[in-house]
């Protein structure tokens, strides 16, 4: 039976943590670079800016200066604040992870704020309990120290319970989002729509990607194994929830990404003399009202040949014998 309190083992356990976050910052690094849509629409005035993009943008550059910070720190030699620092790094990552819950969480509110305000409530003081988990988290979650032999730092200390909480409100919110979004759609007969399957596919997904990070970073802490296999998981947990609801924020596109609905109604005015038509699920077809009409003739020209047949008497002739006589 493996002995994980052994120093040797928590020295493995602190290498394999290191290879992870450099593993991750390739990771995240590629779709971070590969997945700039709306930063650049953003910096080319193509898109006007919204605080419903908040979260996606913080959490994205939240957790990318962490595994920066995390990879550069362990491979130079400079002694720093090392306790500082891991604090810092644990308060960004759980901002990530509550940015990540609170992307979905945005959309959950958008539908159940005009039908039942009791839920609103009770969401808006969810992510309330969230956000305060996430400054306890990085306030307890880690410890560390200067080694002077290894020149770097060392985690010395890691709160299981703290991080156990953490990650299973985190859990909890996340099916209660993908629930609150389905059960919101379908009371508003959107379910089969679109854009309400679309909502609701991103949410499951979501969760169950979340899930399967989330709840072993959950269990391992209260295993308490030791101080590096407490902290092992959270690092990619944090990663992957980011990556999937950084991915269902672009879904939304090429459409325009409305931060509120007062912004869609705001466009749609600037439309209000079209009409959309959706014919058989397919599509719809915009199309511009006018008052310029055109008639075309709709007669076969086939009936036109024999006059009689298309019950259209002959028409007299306007031109005289003597005239037609001085024509010859």
């Amino acid at each position: 039976m493996v002995n994980w309190q052994d120093p040797a083992v928590v020295a493995f356990c602190a290498y394999l943590y290191n290879q992870d976050a450099v593993f991750l910052l390739g990771f995240f690094g590629y779709h971070f670079v590969t997945r700039m849509t709306i930063e650049w629409s953003l910096l080319k005035r193509k898109r006007r800016f919204s605080s419903a993009l908040i979260p996606y943008l913080f959490g994205r550059y939240a957790i990318l200066a962490t595994l920066l910070f995390f990879v550069i720190s362990n491979r130079f030699k400079h002694k720093i604040s090392c306790d500082v620092a891991y604090k810092i790094l644990a308060l960004l990552g759980s901002s990530a992870s509550f940015c990540s819950t609170l992307n979905l969480g945005l959309r959950s509110y958008i539908i159940w704020r005009d039908m039942n305000r009791i839920v609103v409530w009770v969401l808006s003081f969810a992510c309330v309990g969230h956000a305060a988990l996430v400054v306890v988290q990085g306030a307890q979650s880690v410890s560390s120290q200067w080694d002077p032999f290894t020149e770097s730092c060392i985690v010395v200390r890691s709160s299981n319970i703290s991080m156990f909480i953490f990650y299973l409100y985190t859990t909890l919110m996340d099916l209660a989002v993908l629930i609150l979004t389905v059960c919101g759609l379908w009371r508003k007969a959107a379910l089969r729509s679109n854009i309400g399957t679309s909502l609701s596919e991103q949410c499951l997904w979501y969760c169950v990607a979340t899930f399967l990070v989330n709840i072993p970073a959950a269990v391992f802490p209260i295993l308490n194994l030791n101080v590096i296999m407490n902290v092992i998981i959270s690092m990619p947990a944090t990663t992957v929830s980011v990556i999937m609801s950084s991915a269902a924020v672009l879904s939304l596109e090429p459409e325009e990404y409305y931060g509120s609905p007062s912004d869609a109604m705001r466009e749609r005015g600037r439309h209000r003399n079209t009409l959309s038509v959706d014919v058989h699920g397919t599509r719809p077809r915009r199309v511009t009202l006018t008052t310029n009409i055109v008639l075309t003739s709709q007669i076969d020209s086939g009936l036109v040949d024999d006059p009689f047949e298309a019950g259209v008497p002959p028409r007299k002739s306007t031109e005289t014998a003597p005239d037609a006589a001085a024509a010859v």
